[in-house]
């Protein structure tokens, strides 16, 4: 297998909609405190995620790369209707308030999930940075979609505004992954540099599902 491959057979293992929490949320079972909670910790994620960006944006030597990033930098940030504005709505719709998702207490695992990308991004070999990204990115068109089913099936929440964060990222980041893939691909041409990326995609994996182990741990009553 090629790099890519080795990348993707990775995410295949530990996708997202695999884990407990997803499976709870799409069944409809998880309480309405947890879904809150859940939306003041991923905001901690979604709000850094356009400095994820632009530190890689920063690192590289090459216009194509840098245009490509500040593409999803610009849509990730740019006008009133950006995409943490967009979470923020979410929240609201589902019951609680902006100040309260900005001013909420970081659980554990969300620092680290926080600082992995904060360090994989700054850090890594720009290719792994990437790498990382699209761990995350890949994942999210079908993961977007299938929230947004479990709101309006087991929810009953079918409000444009509230779901708008999750429409507008069952489209938008196919083209960001790909575009992820097209860089990792040019930027990861020796052993040492694949074997990088690898790493620095199991490492976001890895984040990934103990935010969700740490979010499912503190729902505020047992999931049915």
């Amino acid at each position: 297998m090629d790099l890519l491959d080795r990348i993707d057979a990775l995410i295949a293992e530990r996708h997202l909609l695999k884990h407990p929490f997803y499976a709870d949320w799409r069944a409809g079972t998880l309480p309405r405190e947890a879904l809150q909670d859940y939306a003041a910790q991923y905001y901690a994620f979604e709000s850094n995620f356009p400095r994820f960006l632009s530190a890689l944006h920063t690192r590289s030597d090459r216009p194509d790369v840098r245009q490509a990033l500040l593409e999803n930098l610009w849509d990730e940030e740019h006008g009133e209707a950006n995409h943490a504005e967009l979470w923020l709505r979410f929240g609201e719709g589902i019951g609680t308030d902006r100040a309260t998702i900005r001013g909420a207490a970081h659980h554990e695992a969300t620092a680290r999930l926080v600082e992995t990308y904060r360090r994989l991004s700054a850090e890594a070999p720009l290719a792994a940075g990437i790498a990382a990204v699209y761990a995350y990115e890949a994942q999210v068109p079908e993961v977007a979609a299938e929230k947004m089913d479990g709101l309006r099936d087991r929810y009953g929440v079918d409000d444009a505004r509230t779901l708008a964060f999750f429409a507008l990222h069952s489209t938008l980041d196919v083209e960001h992954s790909a575009a992820e893939r097209q860089m990792i691909r040019s930027l990861a041409p020796s052993p040492a540099e694949e074997e990088a990326a690898l790493e620095a995609t199991g490492r976001a994996l890895d984040a990934w599902w103990s935010f969700l182990d740490d979010v499912r741990a503190h729902c505020p009553t047992p999931v049915a």
